[in-house]
């Protein structure tokens, strides 16, 4: 498709004075752009709580004064950067927390989800004016409507961050937007962005390529660290992506469809046709950037060299590139239906040490500590050969650890949707480590989360993947004497190879133990040592853990 490229603006608005007889609520801290300047001067930023409240309350009555269309523009302009600041630092509130959210923290993520809708709400009014006659900010459309889709997608990523589904009718906004600048001829004009560009310069194309990516990632399965590194990977290379009117010679998988009419974004229908109101997104030279990288990470290049973050191993940056080009560039598999097995409710805990627990039935020891059996213990092993579970639970009042019943609302290969009841103490997070087994009589297995969608009755369902093997209770701790904060082993578990899967065997230890080659210290439950292995590489970083391999 070609578009018609006029000039783009070289400089923000200019700033002026408000036009005469222009109204301002009392509320509103400044009465013009140039007193909008020295306000934020004034916000203090180190209370980024106190100044996202202030500003909240700045854009909203903004958009409810009467200001003309200009110096409108510039008051959001100039307040654009002060927002993504405070919000940035209120996103620690909510981000990477298990849902669902403390009440408290509800309350920060409520706060910053209603300054992105307002800062939608002023950039839409802009727009509005110029139809109502007000042609000071026409030269600024692109820029206007760039600024109106980039806060549709930060509403639909804030309702990602908890997993809840967003208002499907925020499509529909994002589609009209992309009507206004493709009829205007300003789907290409370049405009400034310090804010969602890596090299602060992007445009209209590159803001609604950015959105219907970032969804079709399904967000609903990343955990806070893989939602940064999407947003890196759009910054740096959704100008990859052309969309045109028709459909273009493309391999398979690379051409995305998208039907501006509907409440939806886009997809990988093969049978999308062309209309009007369907738009192509050819993605081959987005494919080949993906591909090319994960072969130079595998050849050892640096992934600052190709633009890629610096603070992700190799081995999950390309696990991550991987999943993202199977997302956009491959046509999608069609996979078995879920079924619902004769059990109704799984047995479940969390972590780490409650794992360790139930697997072995005891609280964890360190090895090589001798105990003195008591009594009852004594006289259990005399009667029924070992210690019964009543006993252990009566020695070991003080460990708090309890399992929680689940409903199970399907099983897939490898997998199982399970539904957190609303008495459940414990929250859900992607990449949480779990314990799961279908009945008393099971076996346990090792879980992780890897999907949350939050329900409109307040209810969480999980996708668990299973990890193949049987676990094993195993102590650990980091073999350097240096750079250990003690001398104390902490629980773990050993997976085994299952060489019909390719997959070798592997050790489930805590967050940030020890860095790849270095030495960890690891003893079977009941030994009184252990033996010295040496981290690989980490195959899978969860928010609890990390599975490594080693030799």
């Amino acid at each position: 498709m070609s578009y018609t490229l006029s000039s783009p603006p070289t400089r923000p608005p200019k700033l002026g004075r408000p036009a005469d007889g222009a109204t301002r609520p009392m509320s509103l801290p400044f009465t013009d752009a140039r007193s909008c300047k020295d306000w934020l001067k004034e916000i203090p930023l180190t209370n980024a709580g106190q100044a996202q409240r202030l500003m909240l309350e700045a854009v909203r009555n903004l958009n409810r004064a009467d200001f003309p269309a200009l110096e409108r523009l510039t008051c959001l302009e100039l307040m654009r950067d002060k927002v993504s600041f405070v919000q940035a630092e209120q996103r620690s509130r909510y981000a990477g927390k298990t849902v669902p959210l403390s009440s408290a923290d509800m309350a920060v993520w409520d706060t910053s989800r209603q300054l992105v809708e307002e800062m939608e709400a002023g950039y839409r009014k802009c727009f509005e004016l110029v139809g109502q006659g007000d042609t000071s900010v026409e030269p600024h459309l692109a820029l206007i409507i760039q600024r109106t889709m980039r806060y549709i997608g930060l509403q639909m990523l804030f309702a990602g961050i908890l997993y809840r589904r967003f208002d499907p009718g925020l499509w529909m906004r994002l589609h009209l937007q992309w009507i206004e600048a493709e009829s205007r001829g300003l789907a290409l004009n370049k405009v400034k962005d310090s804010v969602g560009s890596i090299d602060g310069v992007s445009s209209v194309t590159a803001a609604y390529v950015a959105i219907l990516l970032a969804q079709l990632a399904r967000t609903h399965e990343l955990g806070t660290r893989q939602m940064d590194f999407l947003d890196a990977i759009l910054k740096r290379f959704a100008a990859k992506v052309t969309v045109s009117l028709s459909p273009v010679s493309a391999r398979p998988g690379h051409l995305l469809s998208v039907d501006l009419f509907t409440n939806a974004g886009a997809s990988t229908d093969p049978g999308a046709r062309e209309s009007d109101h369907v738009r192509f997104l050819d993605v081959t030279a987005l494919s080949k950037s993906l591909r090319a990288r994960v072969v130079k990470l595998q050849e050892g290049e640096s992934p600052a060299a190709m633009s890629l973050p610096t603070d992700w191993p190799v081995g999950e940056m390309t696990t991550q590139l991987r999943r993202l080009h199977k997302l956009w560039c491959e046509p999608v598999p069609m996979l078995p239906p879920g079924i619902v097995p004769s059990q109704t409710h799984a047995i479940v805990c969390f972590g780490l040490d409650q794992f360790h627990y139930f697997l072995t039935g005891a609280p964890f020891e360190q090895p090589g500590r001798k105990r003195e059996l008591s009594r009852q213990e004594l006289n259990d092993i005399a009667m029924f050969g070992k210690v019964s579970e009543q006993t252990m639970k009566s020695l070991y009042v003080e460990v708090k650890f309890t399992t929680e019943s689940w409903g199970i609302i399907e099983e897939t290969r490898g997998a199982l949707k399970l539904m957190r009841p609303g008495n459940s103490a414990q929250g859900l997070a992607v990449g949480r480590l779990m314990g799961v087994r279908l009945s008393v009589q099971s076996p346990w297995m090792v879980a992780v989360v890897s999907a949350i969608l939050a329900e409109a009755d307040g209810t969480h369902h999980a996708t668990l993947t299973l990890l193949p093997g049987a676990p094993a209770a195993v102590a650990v701790r980091a073999a350097d004497q240096r750079n250990r904060t003690g001398s104390q082993y902490v629980p773990a578990l050993t997976l085994p190879a299952v060489p019909a899967l390719n997959v070798e065997e592997t050790v489930l230890i805590p967050s940030n133990l020890t860095p790849p080659g270095r030495g960890v210290d690891i003893a079977l439950t009941g030994q009184a040592q252990g033996k010295e292995i040496t981290v690989h590489e980490v195959i899978e970083r969860g928010v609890d853990f990390e599975r490594v391999t080693f030799f």
